[in-house]
């Protein structure tokens, strides 16, 4: 068993699976605002209804793609409306997960998880290791996949699974 394959597997099948959701959501939900979120970083706000907890979680993979490209920071404000639909998302998670599991199993077959990376998109740039940044991406998403899930309950929306990745390990380890 291997624990990379298990997180960042769980994190993409899990992720898909709610922006699948919520193309069956009508934008007034998606837009409705939400409680009990939290700005989980010291600079970051609180997701303010669904729409936006999913985007921060596409978001967070197109930033780090970004960092770990050498690639020009991402948009995170002032997207238009046609790219913030579930079905964009969801083509913009598809992208930026591929990337970020190409560049991820590299550094697992080359055993590289205490090598670092600069992050010249932090201001100032900033040094990290592989490891550290899936962890902080599993974590952080693991958070957000979870306040997606209260949103959907909240809006009355049925979702099928709590996305644990027990669940993603019995469902087969789909890609």
């Amino acid at each position: 068993m291997d624990l990379f394959d298990i997180f960042a597997g769980a994190d993409s099948w899990h992720t898909r699976r709610l922006l699948r959701q919520a193309a069956d959501v009508s934008d007034e939900k998606l837009d409705s605002p939400v409680s009990g979120t939290s700005a989980v970083i010291g600079w970051d706000k609180p997701d303010k209804n669904l729409r936006e907890i999913l985007e921060r979680i596409v978001q967070t993979k197109e930033v780090w793609v970004a960092a770990l490209t050498g690639g020009e920071m991402p948009s995170l404000d002032g997207r238009p409306p046609a790219d913030r639909t579930p079905s964009a998302l969801l083509d913009r998670f598809e992208k930026a997960d591929a990337e970020f599991h190409r560049i991820l199993c590299d550094v697992r077959n080359r055993g590289a998880w205490d090598e670092t990376f600069v992050d010249a998109l932090c201001e100032p740039a900033e040094t990290f290791t592989f490891g550290g940044m899936f962890a902080d991406v599993i974590t952080f998403n693991a958070y957000r996949r979870l306040a997606a899930l209260d949103a959907f309950h909240k809006l009355g929306v049925t979702v099928q699974g709590s996305g644990s990745p027990i669940e993603y390990e019995q469902a087969g380890m789909p890609a």
